[in-house]
């Protein structure tokens, strides 16, 4: 069974031939709806496609209080310090030979031309790059790595880096010479500030902006769907 996503921004699987438009023939295609999994480079204007998603993502924001101990109190006072950052735990796990069977291009994804290594080595070295700055040399500047990542309407964050990017490969070698399975784990702690109403209406979903979907998409998204996150979402700000 061969998977691809058309330009419809759907993935067709069939055990039928492919046409020329990467369609399938015959009663057996199925169809399913491409999630939009991704991951943005603010600081090198590189949209990372991710066609797999984490079985679970830890979403965590914390909270700070100061103590203060009084006399003849059973319970201690509390002061409001700060909130946050808000920091989110990703591993995903790519397997080389479900990547070679996904049409990344053929989505409505605007990915550029990729190269001749296989896809899991590109999205390899992009998402090191999300850890690492980028110089500019006439400039004398240093840009910071700035990302966006985004899992289906569920998780979206505008953050950085915070930790490290670590990539673990396993499983038997293959042909190629190269591991069967890459994993890749990294935290990313939002970096724009949010209050308590502005999260009870968008949530997880926060921080998406109408300007980043141009950029992300090869046309504009019509209808609902997170263009109307996007656009409440910038509303709130």
């Amino acid at each position: 069974m061969k998977i691809v996503s058309n330009s419809d921004n759907k993935v067709y699987a069939s055990n039928t031939p492919v046409r020329a438009d990467n369609s399938y023939a015959g009663s057996s295609t199925k169809i399913f709806q491409m999630i939009d999994n991704y991951v943005y480079l603010y600081h090198t204007d590189t949209l990372i496609a991710i066609p797999t998603y984490p079985e679970s993502i830890q979403d965590s924001m914390g909270v700070n209080f100061n103590q203060a101990t009084m006399l003849s109190r059973s319970a201690p006072i509390y002061s409001y310090t700060n909130s946050g950052p808000r920091s989110l735990t990703i591993t995903l796990h790519l397997h080389r030979d479900m990547m070679n069977d996904v049409n990344i291009s053929a989505s409505k994804l605007n990915v550029p031309d990729l190269d001749s290594d296989d896809y899991v080595d590109i999205l390899v070295k992009q998402l090191q790059a999300a850890a690492l700055p980028r110089y500019a040399a006439a400039e004398k500047m240093v840009n910071p790595p700035i990302v966006a990542i985004r899992f289906g309407n569920d998780i979206f964050c505008k953050g950085v880096v915070h930790g490290s990017v670590a990539v673990t490969y396993s499983g038997p070698i293959l042909r190629t010479d190269k591991y069967a399975e890459v994993t890749v784990d990294f935290t990313v702690y939002e970096v724009d500030p949010y209050d308590a109403d502005t999260v009870m209406t968008v949530g997880s979903f926060r921080g998406l902006t109408t300007d980043l979907e141009r950029r992300v998409y090869k046309t504009s998204r019509r209808g609902g769907g997170s263009s109307a996150l996007a656009t409440k979402a910038v509303s709130l700000r």
